[in-house]
């Protein structure tokens, strides 16, 4: 038995959602497939790599394993690497007793002496041991230049003919394809010509290999030259000339890319050694090409940010498609490898965010009086560790003043406004308005911080386009994270876990975790996020529905294995499953029987419904391929893992894209075979949360028009539109508990049925679940009580409750939006014609097409009501719901 490792540094979930929805990484597609996905929540309040690479290999947080950044502050100015071998505090995982481990570049393996416990079986790992960055060389025909590395020679003849390399007892022809230089048997680096008189290498570092199989150990250190990094900071400052931002046709960027292909030889060439060669429980492969090349270029394809450019943003996912299916190549080789025992894990340790300016914290300090250039002097110190962390000088600022000083740094830092600061933490991660012993700066994530004080302005354009420093709770900084393997069930989306989730993966997985807390698994066919979705046991669901089912059945006089015969004679082989009313229990004696088949084979063109009368009954079934059900399930579990906008977008557009469709996908989790199996209720959480949010966004939709009409002084309309508010807010309640039932004539009888049980999530579902249940029983009043009874507010606030319950935390903003090329034409004094796509309406003043909070509606003036309201009923405006990220993406 092993567990497989995969550690992709840098891998948003969005960017490998993104991806794997369009179908460009098939080795994760399958690991989903066959097991769960989630997207993790990386340390807080710092979330560069060491710190995150900790909490996911110790499955602590950041307070617990003392990695708070790249560098760790040791003093008011003293830090050390997050990577210094006396990191982490807690172990990592395989320093479990009795776990062999097998790794490549993995930090925190090899001990502060370069030794290596008696566990590891092999280990290949050089970060640690750089000797120089990557660089150019200016060379002319004639000239003989030494290249050194460090005090290793290196020496460069050109002449009339070419250029020569000489290195490591070696003399190498160059060209412009990458040549490998081995300077000595672990040292060495890539070099080629660009142009006809400049070289450029890569960076080079001391490659140490070790463990129990030296067999192994002496491949590795044999494979081929490493390569850490590509030479990213010379793409920025042009040597392949103008990028894509910059008006480059594309050139620059595929010159860059061939740099990257270095470091993917080198990585790919060493992985492929170990998960081959291994006899371990454990193989650790890390690999971090996705974030070098996400820091270069992510920000122009990052729809939030400020750094997006559609004008390049899909030649810019070309970029990250290409380096990202590299990596996905290698967790092919351990999908490939895996037997029936082993576990496969692939995980980030955070995502990225696209970012446009830098802040120089001290340079806002020093203008402020608060700091100097010698930071000795300086009564507050932004850290030059970069981490984000803002510090008193105990040295200068007497005790009886530390408080108020922090306090007026942190006001001159808000200052800023709000686009660039957007509040602070403490140590542990926890917002703060008042001053604490070290304060935590949070930016806007179009910014990003730096220690440097040199004098220049306080903002300052990046020249990288993404980032990650302070978490600042932005979804697009959540990591990937994927696994399958005994006893985790398949095709699961868990959603938003935190980052911690891998470490307890791999724990249980290798037998070290007993306690029920330690995994989120406990069934080989649901998981955990099933049974907390539902108010009931799994398996008793199941058994209630097969009960519905046998009973209405039985009151047919319907047998149900001659039924299921019955109908696979009629319609071929395949899986058949009963759905619709009957699973639900909702069945009467004019209900139909829907049953819906599965084939192995492909089918092609529109699905038209097979109807069968037999003995008095109406018999329908459709059927669709294994294939793309499976492909649609996939896809449900990528849309429950979206942003709420894009969550919504995608399920509005699903039949235009997709077969079997929602209603069909729907039917299909919720399906039965007549045998008493639901063999698709695994995507249940994915569908309950995908339809949860869909109704929740058209009850905001809803309540929206009963402000309009309200203000507008309508009292029929408001009352219609705040029924249709609580059908959808009652769907959506039973959608997150559950109950998924896409036909609207069943909405209340399921609502009235599940109030019954009482058995709500948590307190605030019931309170929201109770609220509405007292607007349902006294909105009729609402229709003969006139303008007295106002609903606008009390149905605002219901909407606002469940959407907490259900966790969407964003911002709610509600807006009015003209049709395309919808335009106003003068007519009678006071008074003008809105049309669009062949619609016209009267109206007496412009459509207010401001974005107003969902909190602010009740307050529209009754003239922009009126108008909006008249605009969207005659069709040439909608109204639009959109969601913001508090954090300001």
């Amino acid at each position: 038995m092993t567990v497989y490792w995969f550690v992709w540094d840098a891998a948003a979930a969005w960017v490998v959602d993104e991806l794997d929805a369009e179908g460009s990484l098939p080795h994760v597609r399958a690991l989903r497939s066959a097991g769960v996905r989630a997207a993790g929540r990386p340390p807080s309040p710092n979330c560069q790599t060491p710190p995150s690479l900790a909490t996911l290999f110790t499955g602590t947080s950041s307070q617990e394993h003392g990695v708070t950044g790249f560098s760790v502050p040791t003093g008011l100015t003293e830090h050390r690497s997050g990577f210094d071998p006396t990191y982490p505090a807690r172990p990592p995982v395989w320093r479990s007793p009795g776990v062999r481990g097998a790794f490549v570049h993995a930090p925190w393996v090899f001990d502060a002496d370069g030794g290596l416990g008696p566990d590891v079986e092999v280990a290949i790992e050089a970060y640690s041991g750089r000797l120089a960055r990557h660089d150019r060389l200016s060379v002319a025909p004639g000239q003989v230049v030494d290249w050194p590395v460090a005090d290793l020679p290196v020496r460069v003849e050109a002449t009339a003919d070419g250029v020569v390399l000489r290195a490591g007892g070696t003399a190498h022809a160059l060209g412009h394809d990458w040549t490998p230089v081995r300077l000595t048997p672990s040292q060495g680096f890539w070099v080629r010509r660009v142009g006809e008189d400049a070289l450029v290498r890569t960076g080079t570092w001391t490659v140490r290999t070790g463990g129990t199989n030296a067999a192994l150990a002496e491949r590795l250190a044999n494979a081929p030259v490493f390569a850490g990094e590509s030479v990213g900071s010379l793409y920025r400052a042009g040597l392949f000339g103008p990028r894509l931002a910059e008006g480059g046709d594309g050139t620059a960027e595929q010159e860059f890319l061939t740099s990257v292909d270095r470091v993917v030889e080198s990585f790919t060439a060493a992985a492929e050694l170990v998960v081959e060669g291994h006899d371990a429980d454990l193989v650790v492969v890390y690999l971090p090409w996705t974030d070098d090349v996400g820091h270069e270029v992510l920000g122009w394809c990052d729809r939030h940010a400020a750094t997006y450019r559609p004008d390049i943003a899909d030649r810019v996912r070309d970029l990250l498609r290409h380096c990202y299916r590299a990596a996905d190549a290698v967790l092919g080789t351990a999908l490939r490898r895996a037997g029936e025992h082993d576990t496969v894990l692939l995980s980030a340790d955070h995502g990225m965010v696209g970012s446009t300016d830098l802040l120089h914290v001290n340079e806002v300090l020093v203008a402020a009086g608060l700091a100097e250039a010698d930071p000795a002097r300086s009564r507050v110190v932004y850290h030059p560790a970069n981490n984000g962390s803002l510090r008193v000088n105990r040295a200068v600022v007497p005790t009886e003043l530390v408080d108020a000083t922090m306090r007026r740094a942190m006001a001159v830092l808000l200052d800023l406004g709000p686009s660039v600061v957007t509040g602070f933490l403490d140590e542990r991660a926890r917002p703060i308005t008042e001053p604490a012993e070290i304060v935590y700066l949070v930016l806007h994530d179009d910014y990003q911080p730096s220690a440097v004080l040199d004098g220049g302005p306080a903002l300052r354009p990046m020249v990288k386009t993404g980032s990650h420093v302070v978490n600042t709770g932005s979804d697009r900084l959540l990591a990937t994270v994927a696994a399958a393997g005994p006893g985790i069930p398949a095709g699961v989306d868990l959603g938003t876990v935190d980052n911690t989730l891998a470490a307890r993966i791999a724990r249980h997985q290798l037998g070290l975790g007993d306690r029920p807390t330690d995994f989120p698994f406990r069934s080989k066919t649901l998981s955990d996020t099933l049974e907390s979705l539902l108010t009931v046991p799994p398996s008793e669901l199941v058994a209630t529905r097969h009960r519905s089912v046998t009973t209405f059945l039985a009151e047919r006089d319907l047998e149900p294995r001659w039924l299921n015969a019955f109908m696979l004679q009629r319609v071929g082989d395949g899986e058949l499953l009963l759905t619709s009313s009957p699973v639900h229990g909702l069945a009467n004696e004019t209900s139909d029987l829907d049953f819906i088949r599965i084939q192995e084979g492909a089918i092609d063109g529109p699905r038209i419904s097979t109807k069968i009368f037999e003995r008095g009954h109406h018999l329908e079934v459709v059927s669709f391929a294994r294939g793309e059900l499976k492909r649609n399930l996939d896809e449900l579990a990528a849309l429950a893992a979206q942003s709420p906008g894009e969550l919504v977008a995608g399920f509005r557009t699903w039949d235009k894209r997709f077969e079997p469709r929602r209603k069909q996908t729907e039917r299909i989790v919720n399906g039965i075979t007549l045998d008493g199996h639901a063999p698709y209720l695994q995507s249940l959480p994915a569908l309950g949360k995908v339809w949860s949010r869909a109704a929740l966004h058209t009850a905001v939709e809803q309540v929206a028009h009963l402000c309009l009409a309200e203000a507008a002084g309508e009292l029929r309309g408001r009352v219609g539109y705040a029924y249709n508010v609580l059908l959808h807010l009652m769907d959506s309640v039973l959608s997150l508990h559950g109950d998924v039932y896409t036909t609207r004539k069943w909405y209340l009888l399921r609502w009235a049925r599940f109030v019954r049980t009482g058995r709500w999530h948590d307190d605030a579902y019931r309170a929201a679940g109770e609220a509405i249940e007292r607007a349902r029983k006294s909105l009729s009043a609402a229709l003969t009580a006139g303008t007295s009874v106002r609903l606008a507010e009390d149905y605002v606030a219901l909407v606002s409750a469940v959407a907490r319950a259900a966790g969407v935390t964003e911002d709610v903003t509600v807006r009015t939006a003209l049709a395309e090329g919808a335009a106003y034409h003068h007519f009678l004094p006071g008074s003008e014609l809105l049309s669009a796509d062949g619609s016209s309406v009267l109206v007496t003043g412009r459509v207010d097409e401001t974005p107003v909070a969902l909190a602010a509606l009740p307050g529209v003036a009754a003239s922009d009501a009126t108008t909006a309201l008249r605009a969207v009923r005659a069709g040439v405006a909608r109204t639009t719901v959109e969601y913001q990220d508090r954090s300001g993406a």
